[in-house]
C-alpha cells in the first residue's frame, strides 16, 4: 500500500466517524421534533451542541489535514481521475475541511446550541402571536450567522457564504436574477387566473377522516410510489419533515388533520419524494460527502416532483379514488380541480403550485436584507407583511400566520429558502425529460404504475449523489442547467386546462 492509499483509506475511517456523530445529532433532532417534552430543550441544546463540537473538531483535527492535505494537492493538480469517486470525495471533503476550520470549534458549539434552545422559543412565540418573545434569540442568531459569513468568506454579499452550503456554486446575485423573473412571470399569471370565470367546488377536496385511517392510507400511497418502508417509517409533528440517519434509516413526519385528509395525504408525498432520493444515494459512498444529496435545490426537485407533477395529476386523482377505498365526495376530476385551486393565501407550507414560489421571494428578499444589515430584526414583521400585500394581494392578520410561521430561522438556516424555488425549477425540467423518455409515464399513473417513473430518476438523478454537482446532474438529465422555462410551461399546460384560460 501506498503512502496515498493510507491517506485515502484514513481519510474515508474519518469521514464514516463523522458521518456517524452526524447520525446521532440527527437521531436527537427528530426526536426533539417528535418526542422530545418541552422542558427538555435546554438540556438537548447542550448535548447536540457538543456532539455539533465533536464532529467540528474531528474535522478540522492534524490528523484529518494530515490524510487530506496530499490527495487535495493532487487533486488541484488534476491528478485524479474524473472517474474515480475518490476525485468527488477528496475535492468535497477538502472544500468541507476549508470552510469548518474557520469556524472555531467554540462557535460552532455555541450556534448549535442557541439554535436548538431557540426552537422551543420560536414554538412558544408562535403559539403566542409574539415576534418580541423570539427577537432576542432571532437577532442573535442573526450576529452569529453574519459572524459566520464574515469568518467564512463572500466575494460580494454575506449572503452569498450562507447560500453556498444548500446551493454550492450559487449567488445572491444569481438568485435575485432568478427569482426576480419568476416573479414576474407569476403575478401576471395569477391575475390571468384570478380573471377565469371557472367555478370550482373548494369542498371537493376536503375529505374528513380519523388520524389513524390517515396514517394507514398515507403509508400506503407512499409505499405504492416507491418508499420503503423496510428502511423508514412515518411519524407525527408539528412541521412535516424528512430526515436521514442512514439510507436505510429514513424518518418521514407529517401532521393531521381530521377535517381534510388531502393535509397529510400531500405533505407524505411531498416528503416520501425526499426519501426515495436518500433511498437512490449510493450505499457504497455513504459516509462520504460524495454520498450526499448534491444540493438542497435537488433534493427539493424530488419532493415537488412527485407530491405536484404526479400527486396533483388526474391520472394519480383516478388512481387514488379506484384504490383507496374512500367515499370521494365528488368525482375524481372535480378533486383535481379542487386540490390544484389557485388561492392567495398566507402559509407557505399550504401554498398552491402557482403562489407557492411568490412566498419564497418574500422570505429571501427578508433573509438578504437581515444578512446583509439593511433592515431590522425588529421590523420583520412590517416588511413580512408589506410583501405579502405586494406579492400576493394578502393581509397578514397575526405574526404567528405571519413572520413566525416558518421554523428555519430558529434553526439558523438562512440561505435555505432559495432551493425550494430551484427545486421547482430542476423538477419541471427533470419532469419533462422523464416524460420524453418513458412514453405514456402519466398514463400508468391511473393503473398505479409509479416504478417506471422512479426508475427513471434513480438512473439520472439519485445514482450519481455528488459526484457531479446538482447543475451538471440536471444539464445530463435534460440537456440544461437551471432553466424556468420548463416550470412556466408546466404550469401554463395544466392551468391552462384547469381554468380555461
Amino acid at each position: 500500500m501506498t503512502d496515498i492509499d493510507d491517506r485515502y483509506r484514513r481519510l474515508l475511517g474519518l469521514l464514516k466517524e463523522i458521518a456517524h456523530v452526524n447520525a446521532a445529532k440527527t437521531a436527537l433532532e427528530w426526536d426533539m421534533e417528535t418526542k422530545m417534552p418541552a422542558a427538555a430543550g435546554e438540556a438537548r441544546g447542550a448535548v447536540m451542541g457538543t456532539l455539533a463540537s465533536i464532529a467540528h473538531a474531528k474535522l478540522v483535527s492534524s490528523e484529518f489535514e494530515d490524510a487530506i492535505a496530499p490527495l487535495a494537492e493532487l487533486h488541484r493538480r488534476g491528478l485524479l481521475s474524473a472517474d474515480d469517486p475518490g476525485r468527488a470525495i477528496v475535492g468535497l471533503a477538502w472544500k468541507g475541511f476549508d470552510r469548518a476550520r474557520k469556524l472555531p470549534t467554540a462557535f460552532v458549539a455555541e450556534l448549535e446550541s442557541l439554535c436548538v434552545s431557540s426552537h422551543h422559543v420560536w414554538a412558544e412565540a408562535r403559539k403566542a402571536s409574539d415576534w418580541g418573545a423570539f427577537l432576542p434569540n432571532l437577532s442573535r442568531i442573526i450576529d452569529m450567522k453574519r459572524e459566520e459569513a464574515r469568518l467564512v468568506g463572500f466575494d460580494a454579499s454575506p449572503y452569498d457564504a450562507l447560500i453556498e452550503p444548500f446551493e454550492p456554486g450559487m449567488t445572491t446575485t444569481k438568485v435575485a436574477v432568478v427569482l426576480g423573473d419568476l416573479a414576474s412571470f407569476l403575478s401576471g399569471f395569477v391575475r390571468r387566473i384570478a380573471g377565469s370565470r371557472a367555478a370550482f367546488d373548494p369542498s371537493a377536496s376536503r375529505i374528513a377522516m380519523p388520524s389513524a385511517r390517515q396514517g394507514s392510507l398515507c403509508r400506503g400511497v407512499a409505499s405504492a410510489l416507491g418508499f420503503d418502508f423496510d428502511g423508514g417509517r412515518l411519524d407525527e409533528a408539528a412541521h412535516p419533515f424528512m430526515t436521514r440517519l442512514h439510507p436505510g434509516d429514513i424518518r418521514l413526519v407529517t401532521r393531521y388533520d381530521e377535517a381534510n385528509l388531502a393535509d397529510c395525504l400531500y405533505s407524505v408525498i411531498h416528503e416520501a419524494g425526499h426519501g426515495m432520493y436518500e433511498q437512490g444515494l449510493p450505499d457504497d459512498l455513504y459516509g462520504t460527502p460524495a454520498g450526499e444529496a448534491a444540493s438542497y435545490g435537488l433534493h427539493e426537485s424530488q419532493s415537488r416532483l412527485w407530491e405536484n407533477m404526479v400527486g396533483r395529476s388526474l391520472p394519480f386523482c383516478r388512481w387514488l379514488k379506484s384504490t383507496s377505498g374512500m367515499a370521494f365526495s365528488a368525482d375524481e376530476r372535480r378533486f383535481w380541480r379542487s386540490i390544484n385551486a389557485v388561492t392567495p393565501s398566507l402559509i407557505r407550507v399550504d401554498a398552491d403550485e402557482v403562489t407557492y414560489n411568490l412566498h419564497v421571494c418574500l422570505r429571501f428578499g427578508i433573509e438578504r436584507d437581515l444578512i446583509e444589515g439593511t433592515l431590522d430584526p425588529k421590523d420583520v414583521p412590517s416588511a413580512w407583511n408589506a410583501g405579502m400585500r405586494d406579492l400576493l394581494g394578502v393581509d397578514v392578520p397575526d405574526d404567528a400566520r405571519g413572520a413566525l410561521q416558518d421554523v428555519h430561522w430558529s434553526g439558523g438556516a438562512f440561505g435555505y429558502f432559495p432551493s425550494y424555488a430551484i427545486g421547482n425549477l430542476y423538477a419541471a425540467q427533470l419532469y419533462a425529460a422523464a416524460k420524453e423518455a418513458v412514453p405514456g409515464l402519466e398514463d400508468g399513473y391511473a393503473r398505479g404504475e409509479f416504478a417506471p417513473l422512479l426508475a427513471w430518476l434513480r438512473g439520472n438523478v439519485h445514482r450519481h449523489g455528488s459526484l457531479m454537482s446538482a447543475d451538471d446532474i440536471v444539464r445530463r438529465a435534460t440537456g440544461s442547467g437551471l432553466d424556468a422555462g420548463p416550470f412556466t410551461a408546466y404550469l401554463e399546460s395544466k392551468f391552462t386546462e384547469i381554468y380555461g384560460l
